[in-house]
């Protein structure tokens, strides 16, 4: 009898070892082919995709939305307000002296460093680039209610930024309009309470 039981304990161990062996190899299969497949994603220009697919969405609201306001003001007898600055793009034969940023600002400047607008963080930069915003250019001619999406759509560690004066910001940087845009960095600073 212990014959027996000791040959039917040896069998159950096999078994045991032989499963457990099979299952690994299948689980490491597995996760190699998951591993494949998601490097071979790429999410980046997805959602870039993605978001530009919005940005298209939101365009012809946006001139509706104007529109309207526009007959309304015409309907209340009250002028429109005028429309923004055109967004001039910089002189691209002459870079900004950026020397001269450094002399105004009292830092260290890179040029189309997007981390020198306040609220602008080397994470938000990162998202940025993501969306496509390379340079101060870039960022002046993006609409802020893209950049707000950018950043709801991160996460809500970036959802309490304000990014509703980069693109002026980004404008007086790529214009090279330094104390402009010191100016308003210290009157944003102020009315944040800093």
């Amino acid at each position: 009898m212990p014959y027996t039981l000791m040959k039917g304990l040896g069998w159950f161990l096999a078994a045991l070892v032989l499963g457990i062996v099979i299952g690994w190899l299948i689980r490491s299969v597995t996760a190699r082919r998951q591993v494949a497949k998601a490097r071979a994603q790429q999410v980046d220009a997805v959602e870039l995709e993605r978001l530009r697919g919005r940005i298209a969405n939101l365009e012809p609201v946006v001139a509706e939305r104007d529109q309207l306001r526009a007959e309304l003001d015409a309907g209340r007898g009250t002028a429109p307000p005028a429309p923004p600055d055109p967004v001039r793009a910089p002189d691209v034969s002459a870079a900004p002296d950026v020397s001269a940023a450094s002399a105004v600002l009292g830092r260290p400047v890179v040029q189309d460093d997007l981390t020198v607008i306040p609220g602008i963080s080397p994470a938000v930069e990162e998202l940025c680039h993501g969306i496509g915003v390379r340079t101060w250019f870039d960022l002046s001619t993006t609409e802020a209610s893209l950049l707000r999406t950018m950043l709801v759509d991160a996460g809500p560690r970036f959802s309490t930024l304000d990014p509703a004066v980069w693109p002026e910001m980004a404008r007086l940087l790529a214009g090279a309009e330094w104390q402009q845009f010191k100016d308003l960095s210290q009157a944003g600073a102020e009315s944040n309470g800093r």
